[in-house]
């Protein structure tokens, strides 16, 4: 299990740009050798969706599937301790860029199908892992996936992103709003003949900035939160700018939605039109990604606890979390009861110096191999 994490993290596959197909190909590999079947699906040029199939019995027409993306973020610009793509293994930690998130998810979750293949035990239904491209950027794979029926099988999904061996039953969604304020064009000699967008933006952003985005409390999640985090505007020194943008990051919790909160941003906006008749500007959501939960009485959650109590001697805490995985694009069309259950420290995802511990990847890999029998 650890060589293959060694393997995918040595790959780059850093997003933006992506060039998942390497990284899919390694997994692909180590699956067929171990007798497991394998398919993969072009998203695009050089990004490829791989499905590993553990067959059961037939007995059962329910399949559990985990899931998992196989792109990261970028390593950034800050000196790292060790090569982030050396993936070397140092006091019993496994150092590089994906260790948390997620490669050594994945490969905990095709090591525990691998030792299901290997004990000889035949499941009644199948078992299948989702590697899916583009999950830091666009969640491209999921949305492929989803958009090729490749969910229909599902009755479980286990997402294996990092939660230090908590059970996740919810986690937030992401709404992003892009706010543009249109003005006039002018000559910076003659400001008087244009309008300056930048000073309209200015004038009203700490309106949108206020804007509540309050919803349902949920006994799991911090609040929602809105941060403005990208502005945008001019084309010239020289040139009275004609439009400004600013766009919103906002966290949500299960029970909102996200056209709903963008109506708030553009009743702001109205009301700034009312008070100044040059005041123009439009709201567009250009991100929905949705917020999922499920009961923590539901059986999958009952199974997860059982087959990690069983590796680990404990029964794992039941949590939340802030960040967003492929379930927002998978778990809200379809229903399925999905749980957020993985390995690595929450805090080191997209951090320089990203690490995980050689021993939870092991603990992981043994639970991922228990569950089936334990939803069985």
């Amino acid at each position: 299990m650890v060589r293959l994490a060694q393997r995918l993290i040595r790959i780059d596959s850093c997003n933006p740009p992506g060039n998942e197909a390497w990284v899919a190909r390694v997994l692909a590999e180590e699956a067929d050798a171990a007798g497991l079947r394998v398919t993969t699906d072009e998203v695009a040029a050089g990004r490829t969706n791989v499905t590993v199939r553990l067959p059961g019995s037939g007995a059962d027409p329910r399949t559990l599937v985990y899931c998992g993306h196989l792109d990261t973020v970028t390593v950034g610009t800050t000196p790292w301790t060790r090569d982030p793509f050396g993936a070397e293994v140092v006091d019993g930690l496994l150092w590089g860029r994906g260790s948390v998130d997620m490669k050594g998810g994945l490969a905990a979750m095709l090591s525990g199908m691998i030792a299901i293949r290997r004990s000889g035990v035949r499941l009644p239904g199948d078992v299948v892992l989702r590697a899916l491209v583009g999950e830091e950027v666009d969640c491209a794979g999921a949305q492929h996936l989803l958009a090729t029926g490749g969910m229909a099988e599902a009755a479980w999904m286990v997402v294996g992103e990092p939660t230090g061996l908590r059970a996740v039953v919810a986690h937030k969604g992401c709404a992003r709003l892009r706010v543009v304020v249109r003005g006039v064009g002018a000559h910076a000699s003659r400001p008087d003949v244009g309008v300056n967008a930048i000073l309209k933006m200015a004038r009203v952003l700490q309106e949108l900035a206020a804007v509540d985005v309050s919803g349902p409390p949920h006994p799991l999640l911090t609040g929602s939160t809105s941060a403005a985090t990208m502005i945008s505007g001019g084309s010239a020194l020289n040139v009275v700018p004609d439009a400004c943008t600013v766009d919103f990051d906002i966290r949500t919790v299960p029970g909102q939605d996200h056209r709903e909160i963008a109506a708030r941003f553009e009743a702001v906006l109205a009301d700034a039109a009312r008070r100044d008749p040059d005041f123009q500007a439009t709201v567009e959501l250009t991100y929905d990604r949705a917020p999922v939960t499920i009961s923590p009485d539901d059986a999958l959650v009952t199974a997860v606890q059982g087959a990690a109590e069983t590796v680990l001697g404990r029964c794992p805490e039941i949590g939340g979390v802030g960040f967003f995985t492929d379930a927002s694009v998978l778990q809200p069309p379809t229903g399925v009861p999905t749980v957020v259950f993985g390995p690595g420290d929450v805090g080191l995802m997209h951090q320089t110096d990203e690490r995980i511990s050689v021993s939870e990847l092991v603990d992981a890999a043994r639970v991922f191999a228990v569950l089936p029998a334990t939803l069985w």
